[in-house]
């Protein structure tokens, strides 16, 4: 059964975990408002804003639990569809003031005045998801280039990610243009194959690969690296960018009050990471220290 079309954004990759990924997808129906992982903790609006009791946990959350953390909005659609702008003013209203940092990744053609507001929030930081894979979504390579290439031009703090890479289908050819634009770093992820969701579009090069990794990330090597490197880029996990952005003035938390926080937020919360519960919960943990 395909998820409800409330959830995913009208970019409607067809690789999209939150609608095409079995594992994925179930998980989101139980619950929406908290995804964990070991880079961040993010608030998720309500796919459904005509759900009354889903809008009002959203606004309800004690937003206090997120102090000292690294937040992001929005795992389960993009962060910048208008659907949520509301909900996006108050995550940065409310929450940027009591985060490390907070974070938004996008796929979205932000416009100028969004990007300059964006720039005024210090601990504000953009990752933007660019995979070489046009066929497959709709939005172009040469837009999130653009939109890498404004983000530096207005001062906001900006990661390329491939999320994901898909061996055989992804076209690496916008790598040189990210070092040219000034982008130092990448940061490449795997993919998650359902056979009977993406079957008709993977290239049969490509199920060499992923056949039988039964929606587990996967991240073949096939020489993607050697491009990476070829280009000049270098690699750096999303992780290890938000912890080398943090500020002097960031608010950290006693270990106590880290682990009661952690605690708390878990019964509101999916795991998301490929990782053990076990380290996304200790990674959480000392995000707020």
């Amino acid at each position: 059964m395909k998820l409800n079309k409330k959830y995913g954004c009208p970019i409607g990759c067809k690789y999209c975990v939150i609608t095409e990924v079995d594992c994925r997808r179930t998980m989101w129906e139980e619950k929406t408002l908290i995804g964990l992982n070991r880079a961040v903790t993010i608030l998720n609006p309500p796919p459904d804003l005509n759900d009354q009791k889903s809008v009002a946990e959203f606004y309800n959350f004690p937003l206090e639990l997120l102090r000292g953390d690294i937040v992001g909005f929005n795992a389960i659609s993009d962060p910048f569809w208008p659907k949520y702008s509301k909900e996006l003013d108050y995550f940065l209203e409310k929450v940027a003031p009591i985060a490390k940092l907070v974070v938004c990744v996008t796929k979205f053609n932000i416009s100028d005045a969004m990007l300059i507001r964006l720039s005024k929030i210090p601990n504000f930081r953009l990752t933007v998801s660019i995979t070489g894979l046009d066929t497959l979504e709709g939005t172009k390579t040469k837009d999130r280039l653009d939109l890498l290439a404004r983000a530096k031009r207005l001062g906001v703090k900006a990661f390329p990610i491939v999320h994901p890479y898909i061996a055989g289908m992804s076209d690496l050819a916008f790598l040189p243009k990210l070092k040219k634009l000034g982008y130092d770093f990448i940061d490449v992820k795997g993919f998650r194959y359902n056979e009977k969701n993406m079957g008709e579009w993977l290239s049969e090069t490509a199920k060499e690969f992923y056949n039988g990794t039964n929606e587990q990330e996967t991240l073949p090597i096939d020489g993607w690296l050697k491009k990476v490197l070829d280009s000049g880029l270098k690699i750096k996990s999303l992780k290890t960018w938000y912890s080398e952005s943090l500020l002097d003035n960031f608010p950290c938390l006693s270990e106590r009050d880290s682990v009661l926080c952690v605690d708390k937020i878990l019964s509101y919360a999916n795991i998301t990471s490929s990782s053990s519960n076990k380290e996304v919960i200790r990674a959480a943990i000392r995000r707020r220290l």
